[in-house]
């Protein structure tokens, strides 16, 4: 097993890196320019870390700019807030912007990156176990509309992930729990054996969060997240299949308007009823079914209800996924073997609700 793992994609390649301290690997990195950089995080981040970011704070390049919370934060007001102080701080095309935080963050930190002065360079410092395996990796920025989420962005890429296990000591079960819907969903879609890990060491994670079993599933979800980005960098087609479970899961979201759900707590359920397409219109087994349920069925959720299917049924069409009005949908057929299917229709969606 390593600690850095490459991202190939030529000239755009950057290393996944475990490190021992975000603060010692952004005073490092900030002192190899004398422009100005900015580090984007939230309060409470910076109130966990205080000691550190009051540190990173008198370093005489960097300044420090807390966003909110919440997937509303994700917006046009927030971009522009933050690209007219890197311009009232003079910032230039050698200038840096670390990103510290969890999926949010860097979406935000990214997008602004991308877009002042054409793109500036930005490095994930990935602060939730959701981030560190999924969202910090392949370049996705961008912000959300209130007709759903990120469909303002691009593909931006950084020039590295950082990824500082520590951040995990301080992070709530529910973070954790949440946050293994990715994890599960590269061992649905890519990797059995990842899928029969996460299944035999549950109660590990869950109950004890041993640091050496989520090390290990970091890691190698890094390195199935950096071989199928490698080889589709657009998300024109094998990189559609991260998607698994997200279609429904970005409409559950949006139907409670971002506030009720945790992210992999929507996936969750989105990837429930992708597993029963994936039974009754796919290839999936009855027993590969039932094993996956099983491992689903571990995880403590809030309880969903959608009863306005008009509303629900909005978001599904605005997804980015939707091709001509074909639904791109992700279905297994087998634990470890996904495909792309464009034959589910929308009341085949509305009909898997009723797994939720």
């Amino acid at each position: 097993m390593t600690n850095s793992i490459k991202v190939d994609l030529g000239l755009d390649s950057y290393k996944i890196n475990m490190i021992d301290s975000f603060a010692g690997s952004i005073s490092n990195i900030a002192s190899t320019t004398e422009s100005q950089c900015m580090l984007i995080s939230q309060e409470n981040i910076y109130k966990l870390y205080k000691n550190k970011f009051d540190l990173l704070s008198k370093l005489p390049n960097v300044s420090i700019y807390l966003i909110d919370d919440g997937e509303q934060t994700k917006s046009f007001e927030t971009i522009t807030q933050i690209t007219n102080k890197m311009a009232s701080e003079h910032f230039d095309r050698s200038s840096i912007v670390f990103a510290v935080g969890g999926g949010v963050v860097g979406d935000i930190a990214g997008f602004a990156a991308s877009i002042y002065m054409r793109g500036v360079d930005y490095i994930q410092y990935p602060s939730t176990l959701l981030a560190m395996i999924d969202s910090s990796i392949g370049g996705k920025t961008g912000i959300n509309l209130r007709s759903g989420k990120n469909l303002v962005g691009r593909i931006y890429q950084p020039k590295a992930v950082e990824i500082d296990i520590n951040f995990l000591s301080t992070l709530p079960s529910r973070q954790i729990n949440a946050a293994l819907a990715e994890a599960v969903k590269y061992g649905f879609i890519y990797d059995k054996q990842l899928f029969e890990l996460i299944a035999s060491s549950i109660d590990d994670i869950l109950k004890s969060r041993s640091i050496k079993i989520l090390e290990k599933i970091i890691i190698q979800c890094c390195e199935i997240k950096s071989d199928v980005v490698s080889e589709d960098v657009n998300e024109h087609e094998l990189r559609m299949i991260l998607n698994f479970g997200h279609t429904v899961g970005h409409a559950i979201e949006g139907y409670y308007d971002y506030k009720k759900l945790l992210h992999g707590e929507a996936i969750f359920y989105g990837m429930k009823c992708a597993l029963y397409l994936s039974n009754k219109y796919g290839n999936l087994s009855n027993d590969e079914y039932n094993e996956s349920l099983d491992l689903l069925s571990k995880f403590d959720l809030p309880s969903v209800s959608i009863k306005d299917y008009d509303k629900f049924m909005n978001y599904i069409k605005s997804d980015k996924k939707i091709r001509a009005s074909n639904v791109k949908f992700i279905l297994l057929d087998e634990i470890g073997k996904s495909q792309i299917n464009d034959n589910i229709s929308f009341e085949q969606i509305k009909e898997s609700l009723k797994v939720l």
